[in-house]
């Protein structure tokens, strides 16, 4: 679930934050159809993703996501530790190239690199 004013507001795209499932394009016009077929034609630069930590740390809002090299890459936008994964989660837009599931991020903790990874959500499925 994307939290207005953190994992989205009015200068995020509903395709960079995966949202296009709920804007159907086939359909007749609608107010931004237009928009939305550009930018589905341009292609999106970044995208939401989850990240797990693999570290123990408490990620937050504005934390920096680093890539393998420490190249600062995006910004969490929203994050907590998990009571039933016992481990910390995140949302954050990162760019299209490091979006893929498995890869290795870290979360700049307190000015500290945690060692992270991009996970596909939702973090936690039901065992039925």
């Amino acid at each position: 679930m994307c939290l207005y004013g953190n994992d989205i507001d009015d200068t995020t795209h509903p395709l960079e934050a995966g949202l296009g499932w709920i804007t159907k394009l086939g359909k007749d016009d609608f107010i931004g159809k237009a928009a939305m077929v550009k930018a589905k034609d341009a292609g999106i630069t970044r995208r939401l993703v989850a990240i797990e930590l693999v570290e123990s740390a408490f990620p937050r809002h504005g934390y920096p996501i680093l890539d393998s090299a420490g190249i600062e890459i995006g910004t969490v936008t929203s994050g907590t530790v998990s009571p039933v994964l016992n481990k910390g989660i995140a949302l954050g837009y990162v760019p299209v190239a490091s979006s893929e599931v498995g890869t290795a991020v870290a979360i700049s903790c307190h000015g500290k690199p945690v060692a992270a990874r991009v996970v596909k959500p939702p973090f936690y499925k039901r065992p039925y």
